[in-house]
């Protein structure tokens, strides 16, 4: 079925992914974040984040998360999917980073315990389709959402709310768990 086929994240991502069960995540880490505020939900977005992970003070590695459209090789529908990639260097920016020109959140958190993947679709028509698509991590004591945002291609949402979260999971169905 299309959908299915659609949804699915590649083998590579979802290895990356799976790499960071068991990790610490110290932060996330972008070029510019942008915060919105409504009400007591804060977001925090950027074009593309990197999840900064440790297993020790000597190791540490980035996951760089990033979201955009693509076009279905079955049809002329759209959908959003994740580009995933690991790096040494948070984003590829080197030279940012040396200028201390980037902005993060620090986190701080148990291990990653899980991850789940989320997607959804909203048909328009017969041939428009866009996915909305999050990750959620799961550790010993919080939940964090890489959410795609809607309104900007390349765009990624960090939910950090627990409320927040659970309102956005209703609307998505859960394609694939990672533990």
């Amino acid at each position: 079925m299309e959908e299915t086929d659609i949804v699915k994240l590649t083998e590579t991502g979802t290895d990356l992914l799976r790499k960071m069960l068991g990790t610490r995540i110290c932060y996330f880490i972008t070029d510019s974040i942008k915060i919105e505020a409504s009400g007591s939900n804060v977001r925090y977005w950027a074009l593309e984040f990197a999840v900064g992970l440790t297993t020790n003070k000597r190791d540490q590695s980035f996951i760089n998360i990033s979201a955009d459209y693509k076009l279905s090789s079955k049809s002329s529908t759209t959908y959003y999917g994740f580009e995933i990639e690991e790096s040494k260097v948070p984003l590829r920016k080197e030279k940012l980073l040396q200028s201390g020109q980037y902005s993060e959140i620090k986190v701080l958190s148990g291990q990653v315990l899980m991850l789940e993947i989320y997607q959804d679709w909203n048909q328009e028509f017969d041939e428009t389709i866009h996915y909305d698509a999050a990750i959620v991590l799961y550790t010993d004591s919080q939940k964090y959402m890489l959410k795609v945002r809607e309104e900007l291609v390349g765009g990624v949402d960090v939910i950090l709310d627990e409320a927040a979260i659970e309102a956005e999971l209703v609307d998505l169905k859960l394609r694939q768990s990672l533990v």
